[in-house]
């Protein structure tokens, strides 16, 4: 991999030369253990991590925003990067993984591109991610089973939330169909360079799952010994005010983007207002246990998975037998 990103080469895609640019990439998936990995590796001090952990730059935000260019990335998720003291740079947007034209993009301003995949049996998986869209205000069913139901309908455009951001959100099976987009991902970035952690494993040994990752990106283990869980299946305590967050009003949603794009690498601080909008998201979110999926809808969603769990275990040259019982 690339250790100095200051000295990256870009090929023909951008004839701008620029300063750095990532040297990993941890693509996926959702509710796999990318939230807690992401907090061990950018509290590491020769990693940079980025600002938010998900920007999405190279799928979402590019569909929406094609003007935007490489440089708004780095100056907008990479402003607290210090050379002096940082060998790498990576970001954690799970939904590359989804999208190969983001990988396409990535590679294409940097071939060496290393990418971090995080996996876990499917079933739940979706259960634990539309408990997550649920709580991010994407997913207006809470019940899962309705929301599953509801796919087919929702590729035509029906039933969508007006908080969704986009429709491939709620497209549970594509989500959770993993051995499908590692395959992809195994033929555009060659096996190589991916690194594949079972969220199993990551749960029973942190550690050595931490040693690996670090190894795989060329970096020295700096002696963490504690690896405390992140807090899942979370809810909004008061809906308005959690859409009213998420989604404010249009003038103040124009207000929050200037004070983002006055941030510079001189001035890192998030701006008091957004660091307050930030707690507040935080405090109005409230933990709920999840009840158990019935065994009938179990057997269904297994049915879904199971021959993708094949091509999974065949990737990996692993039994994954235990995801297949009920």
């Amino acid at each position: 991999m690339a250790a100095n990103p200051a000295h990256l080469k870009l090929n023909s895609e951008s004839q701008r030369a620029l300063p750095f640019f990532p040297d990993f990439f941890l693509i996926g998936a959702p509710r796999c253990g990318t939230t807690a990995m992401s907090h061990y590796l950018g509290h590491h001090p020769k990693i940079c991590f980025s600002k938010p952990k998900e920007p999405h730059f190279f799928s979402l935000v590019r569909e929406r925003y094609p003007e935007l260019d490489e440089r708004y990335y780095l100056e907008r998720c990479f402003a607290h990067y210090d050379p002096s003291r940082h060998r790498v740079l990576g970001e954690g947007s799970v939904s590359y993984l989804y999208d190969p034209k983001a990988i396409d993009r990535i590679l294409g301003l940097n071939p060496h591109a290393r990418f971090l995949v995080m996996v876990r049996n499917p079933i739940d998986l979706v259960y634990s991610y539309h408990t997550r869209l649920v709580a991010l205000l994407e997913e207006d069913q809470e019940d899962f089973a309705t929301a599953w139901r509801l796919q087919e309908a929702r590729k035509h455009g029906k039933y969508l939330p007006k908080t969704c951001l986009h429709p491939s959100l709620l497209q549970y099976a594509e989500i959770g169909h993993l051995g499908k987009h590692l395959a992809r991902l195994f033929q555009k970035a060659g096996r190589e360079r991916c690194l594949v952690v079972v969220f199993d494993d990551f749960v029973a040994d942190p550690l050595r799952a931490y040693r690996k990752v670090l190894e795989f990106i060329g970096i020295e283990y700096d002696g963490r010994t504690a690896f405390p869980p992140k807090e899942s299946n979370r809810y909004p305590r008061f809906k308005w005010l959690q859409r009213w967050l998420k989604r404010p009003p249009k003038q103040v949603e124009n207000f929050l983007a200037t004070l983002e794009h006055q941030r510079t690498r001189k001035r890192p601080k998030r701006h008091p207002l957004k660091r307050l909008r930030k707690f507040l998201l935080k405090q109005n979110l409230v933990h709920r246990s999840r009840p158990p999926l019935p065994q009938e809808f179990k057997a269904e969603l297994l049915a879904v998975f199971r021959q993708d769990i094949a091509l999974l275990e065949e990737l990996l040259g692993r039994n994954l037998s235990s995801w297949k019982r009920l």
